[in-house]
């Protein structure tokens, strides 16, 4: 687990204690996970908006160049 001894911290040791097989511990990583998709895909939609905005922008310029 650790490379040396005594280089295991206190945060290592808790982690490393934690029951995979807590209820409680699967609910809330469960939550964490789904926060953390919906921060992803909020994120990606948003990047959408910003590209379709900015091709709209320069399709709109490039129309009113040839009157």
């Amino acid at each position: 687990r650790c490379q040396q001894e005594g280089a295991c911290t206190k945060l290592d040791e808790d982690i490393l204690d934690i029951p995979l097989d807590d209820p409680d511990a699967n609910a809330a990583a469960a939550k964490i996970q789904a926060s953390f998709r919906g921060h992803m895909t909020r994120k990606k939609i948003k990047e959408g908006e910003m590209d379709r905005k900015t091709k709209d922008a320069e399709c709109a310029n490039s129309t009113r160049g040839g009157d």
